[in-house]
Parts: structure tokens; sequence; C-alpha cells
């Protein structure tokens, strides 16, 4: 087997559950612990491709201080941290989820630039259309917009923050372009992964 990235195995594997997903399986992925079980799902595709991988998560969680990170995939020096959502129609709090991934990609910010994972990857799979438009409100610096290219640096302000361990303002070290994908043709499916450095 040729050699791979490690972020590029995560990511094909990723693509496999999206599709899983999209095309009418959704209903295995259902109630509140509905996000571990599509990690489970994501920590599935990659050992059955890649046995050489060890995958830590969503059960047994790694921990960075307090945060707990849904999935870490190690091989050889090779360590990336996997942060990620999956919201559907029922779930409702499309603001406050706005919130919720950008500060995961500050918490991904944080795992990477401590040395001790090499990469950071964002994964979201949604059929909420509400997210690839622009938002606004309390959540309108937090919009993850189809198309919005977040720049190095600018502060994102809201009255409220997702959770207590989020700060206010929000500021991100590195570049991100919201470049959401459609999963499936008319399935209604859309996935976005942002890669942190």
């Amino acid at each position: 087997m040729r050699y791979q990235p490690l972020t590029d195995i995560i990511f094909d594997a990723w693509e496999k559950v999206c599709h899983h997903i999209a095309d009418g399986h959704a209903d295995e992925f259902t109630g509140r612990r509905k996000e571990t079980l599509v990690f489970r799902r994501l920590r599935e595709e990659i050992v059955q491709d890649w046995p050489s991988v060890r995958v830590i998560g969503p059960d047994m969680q790694a921990t960075f201080g307090d945060w707990r990170i849904d999935l870490v995939c190690i091989r050889g020096r090779e360590r990336v941290v996997v942060e990620g959502k999956f919201k559907v129609l029922s779930d409702g709090a499309v603001p406050d989820n706005r919130k919720a991934a950008f500060f995961d990609l500050f918490k991904l910010e944080r795992y990477v630039s401590s040395g001790e994972y090499s990469e950071g990857l964002f994964v979201w799979l949604t059929n909420k259309p509400q997210y690839l438009k622009r938002a606004s409100g309390d959540s309108s610096d937090f919009s993850t917009h189809q198309g919005r290219i977040y720049e190095s640096g600018t502060r994102l302000e809201a009255r409220r923050a997702r959770d207590s361990h989020m700060p206010l303002p929000l500021t991100l070290i590195g570049r991100y372009e919201f470049s959401w994908q459609e999963v499936l043709p008319n399935a209604g499916w859309y996935s976005l992964v942002l890669k942190v450095r």
C-alpha cells in the first residue's frame, strides 16, 4: 500500500461516512449521542482501510486541559486531532452551533500549537441549509456561510458565549475558507472540512 498522509486518510474516511449518511442512513445516527455515533463510524472507516492507524475516541476521549477531543489519529510521528459537528434539521439552536464550530477551531489551534499534534481537522456534516447562509443577530460574527473567509486575527464578538470556557471576543490564528460541499446530488446533505496547521 502506498504512503498517504494521515489527514488524507481521515478525509477519505470522512467522505465515506458522509456518503453513507446522505445515502439514506441518517436514521442510524440519532439521539443525544448522535455525534458519537458518527465519530465511531469514522473510526471504523479509518481502521478498516488503515489498520496501522491508532484512533483514540470517541468513547474514551483524549483530553487537552479541560477539553475532551473528539478523535486523535496516530501513525508514526503523525498525530492528527479531529473535532467536528453533526447537526440535523431536528436539532434547532443554529446560532449556538455556529459559535461552537468556531470554538472547535479555536481549540484545534491550541492543540496544534502545543506541539503535541502535527495537524488538526474540523469536520461538519449537516442537512440544515441555514448553516450555509449568512448569520445575523448575536451570531453574525460567527457566520459559517458558503464562501466566508475568516482572516487571521479577526475578532469575533457576541453578547453570549457558547459555554463558560469560550473566550469572547474569540480570535483565531489561521485563515479559513468555508467551502461547503454537497455530499450527494439532491440529497440535501453538506459537508465542511477545514485543516488547522
